[in-house]
């Protein structure tokens, strides 16, 4: 006999929600994906930007630093890092910290007084906690990838995506951050420099003559704020350069050296290795093998 009235209770607590009306978009241009990596020791990548999209990594756990638009930035579990576009962030200091993370690239966002993949503002801390809704994000980063593997599910892993990126931009906007970030006139004058000439042969004691300042001033002032030396700095973009040139294109590594600044491949080699842990030759069969994602238009 079926117990009909036990049923019936069942069928009073369950809860019927309803939407009457669909809430607006707060983005005049809607995110689309790019693309989505996992990554861990092996997917960790030096100095670097994109120019044509903005990527949320979410740092699903580990912990450690990455330097962003020139700034040590520690990072623990939980976290979502905003890369915005033309944005230079180096994950390398990352590679001992037993780091695990999920990372979606998107275009074409577009927020009201912003610059097109702009999600935080440039006075806000690129690091955005998001413990309160990691379980979430957690759950939605692999289903992207699943998705974005299956055929004929591109909508679906898009959807997903724009998700994460509308749970980020509400903590970003409920949540009491950050908003000291300010950059070192002195340093971003010689970040900036060191951007356009890195390829070239740097005479380091130029920076303490910009500034007229004594011998070694501008160099610890560099070394504290971004954690690296001027010369440092340089090794790290142009290595990061190179890790775009072999993961996004098919040129040799010998045109790469000589595209980042080094007339012998065999002291780029020793360079790479030395900085990613691995030969330039391994780290482009790795990254092909972790990655699923499109070509950016800035290499």
């Amino acid at each position: 006999m079926i117990n009909y009235r036990k049923n019936l209770q069942v069928m009073n607590v369950a809860q019927l929600i309803e939407f009457n009306m669909q809430e607006d978009s707060p983005f005049e241009s809607e995110p689309q994906l790019l693309g989505v990596y996992h990554w861990s020791g092996e997917g960790l990548r030096s100095m670097h930007k994109h120019d044509d999209r903005l990527e949320l990594n979410f740092i699903l756990s580990g912990n450690g630093t990455q330097v962003i638009d020139g700034e040590l930035c520690n990072v623990q579990a939980g976290d979502v890092l905003i890369h915005n576009a033309g944005v230079l962030h180096d994950e390398s200091l990352m590679v001992c910290s037993n780091l695990d993370a999920w990372c979606i690239a998107v275009k074409n966002l577009k927020l009201p007084n912003r610059p097109v993949n702009e999600l935080v503002p440039k006075n806000f801390s690129p690091r955005i906690p998001c413990q309160t809704v990691a379980k979430e994000l957690a759950k939605l980063y692999p289903l992207v990838q699943h998705y974005a593997q299956q055929k004929d599910s591109y909508q679906i892993a898009n959807d997903l995506a724009r998700s994460i990126v509308l749970i980020v931009y509400k903590v970003i906007n409920s949540a009491a951050l950050d908003m000291t970030y300010k950059k070192n006139l002195i340093v971003e004058h010689v970040r900036n420099y060191i951007e356009n000439h890195y390829a070239e042969n740097l005479d380091f004691t130029q920076f303490n003559k910009m500034f007229h300042y004594a011998d070694k001033y501008v160099e610890r002032l560099f070394k504290k704020v971004t954690g690296y030396s001027p010369k440092q700095y340089v090794v790290r973009r142009r290595i990061g350069k190179a890790q775009c040139y072999l993961i996004y294109t098919s040129l040799s590594v010998t045109e790469i050296s000589s595209r980042v600044g080094y007339d012998d491949p065999n002291y780029f080699s020793h360079k790479f290795k030395k900085i990613i842990g691995m030969s330039p030759y391994i780290y482009r069969q790795k990254w092909r093998e972790l990655s699923s994602g499109s070509v950016p238009s800035d290499i």
